[in-house]
């Protein structure tokens, strides 16, 4: 599950013919920009529920 939770976000990343476009623009932003940005809080969020779910204990 955590493996899962730390793919995620390198796959949206990855998914270049996704998000390289200019429109849809979001506060006059580029949607290239926007996107990278929710990538960013994808993977702090994901990170952090991979903590969550890790045993105790472990490294």
């Amino acid at each position: 599950m955590t493996v899962a939770l730390l793919v995620l976000p390198a796959l949206a990343a990855v998914a270049v013919p996704l998000y390289a476009r200019v429109t849809p623009r979001l506060a006059g932003v580029p949607f290239f920009y926007w996107y990278q940005f929710g990538c960013l809080l994808l993977t702090a969020l994901c990170l952090a529920v991979a903590l969550r779910l890790r045993k105790p204990g472990t490294t």
